[in-house]
């Protein structure tokens, strides 16, 4: 029997201004088929000795060249279990996923600066076009709660 992997992945929503879109990213994977070309929320790992917030803004500026600043101070969480079979790393793994909405003001993503090149595109999406797009495991879920949430603040 393998030994599972837990991954702690923290995440950055920008959301627009007028809170009716919110910047999501595409993931570059070509080794990883299961991830390869699906929509995602900008993020990475939590690091040891890093505050989840410091890792959001990190990933942020690492992934997207952005300055961004936490708008909620309350993150939605979610988890999900891969087994070997479903995933591509070869092992059974659970990822635990922390998003925060955030505020990139009006910076542009900018890719280039990506020395990892995870991303191949981005855009904002509202609520009804986030139906359309192909999306990493629970991230559909996590966008609606933060909609859900948008709608509340």
């Amino acid at each position: 029997m393998s030994k599972a992997k837990q991954i702690i992945a923290c995440l950055g929503l920008p959301v627009s201004s007028d809170h009716k879109k919110v910047l999501l990213t595409k993931r570059n994977a070509p080794s990883y088929p299961a991830w390869h070309n699906k929509w995602q929320i900008a993020g990475g790992g939590l690091e040891i000795g890093e505050k989840v917030e410091e890792t959001v803004v990190r990933e942020l500026w690492e992934e997207l060249h952005v300055k961004a600043t936490i708008l909620y101070p309350h993150p939605i969480v979610s988890t999900n279990y891969w087994t070997k079979d479903e995933g591509d790393e070869g092992v059974d793994f659970q990822v635990v996923l922390i998003t925060y909405l955030v505020d990139i003001r009006d910076q542009e993503p900018d890719l280039s600066h990506d020395k990892d090149q995870e991303t191949n595109d981005w855009g904002w999406f509202s609520r009804d076009e986030i139906t359309e797009l192909d999306f990493l495991p629970k991230t559909l879920e996590l966008v609606e709660d933060a909609f859900s949430l948008l709608a509340k603040l």
